[in-house]
């Protein structure tokens, strides 16, 4: 109905003043009308057999909002159900009406309905209309896609940013990796190089000793030879 109502706003009325006559009897129309809310829509109802339960009441639209999961009958088959729903009447008369004389009533039925002893649930909308509902349909649509998108939207960012300090944390493990190998690298070229001087300095602590021994043994000797000639024996006189 709403596309039906702005495709006639759109009309100059000056340019066709016989439109004037097509929109208020659409005027005339939307004011006539009524609307009614079924808070519960019994297990196995639809749209045809809510019609058909209603149509003395002059029906013009029926909308059910259907649930996501289907649900078992009796039988164990799975049946299509409904939440909630809105039925526009052509005269609002008739609308009160349909509330007055069955909201809390039984259903009712043949015993095979599945919803015989079930309760209407009516509730007269005043001043509601039927473009007010498509609003409010497209209303709550539109704030679903957006939140979807936004959902989107920050499970993209929280990825990237996953993504990116995962890159950032590897990126500085190869970082410690390599420098935890040069650190170990220069540990070991320390340590060789301690080992080597270590050496080298036994290598001469070994030489000094030795040349301190021969030294030694070098002054003994010269000793040796000192005290030999001083006290060399001389050779004995022997008399004729």
């Amino acid at each position: 109905m709403t596309d039906e109502i702005n495709s006639y706003e759109n009309i100059d009325l000056f340019e066709n003043p016989e439109n004037l006559t097509n929109i208020d009897e659409i005027k005339e129309k939307i004011r006539r009308s009524g609307l009614i809310y079924l808070s519960n829509i019994p297990l196995g109802m639809t749209v045809n057999s809510l019609r058909k339960l209603l149509e003395d009441y002059g029906i013009e639209r029926i909308y059910l909002v259907p649930l996501k999961e289907k649900k078992k009958d009796e039988n164990g088959k799975k049946i299509q159900c409904y939440k909630e729903g809105w039925i526009e009447f052509e005269d609002k008369i008739f609308a009160k009406l349909c509330e007055y004389q069955l909201n809390g009533k039984v259903i009712g039925g043949n015993k095979k309905c599945p919803y015989k002893d079930e309760l209407w649930t009516i509730k007269y909308l005043h001043k509601f209309k039927w473009h007010n509902l498509m609003e409010k349909i497209n209303f709550d649509r539109n704030v679903r896609k957006n939140l979807i998108k936004t959902e989107i939207k920050q499970g993209i960012r929280e990825n990237n940013f996953i993504i990116k300090n995962y890159e950032k944390s590897k990126a500085m493990n190869k970082k410690r990796k390599r420098e935890e190998e040069e650190n170990k690298k220069n540990q070991n070229n320390e340590i060789k190089e301690n080992e080597s001087n270590e050496k080298s300095e036994n290598d001469n602590e070994n030489d000094d000793k030795k040349i301190n021994i021969n030294n030694k043994n070098d002054n003994n000797d010269e000793i040796k030879e000192k005290i030999k000639k001083k006290f060399k024996q001389k050779k004995p006189i022997i008399k004729e």
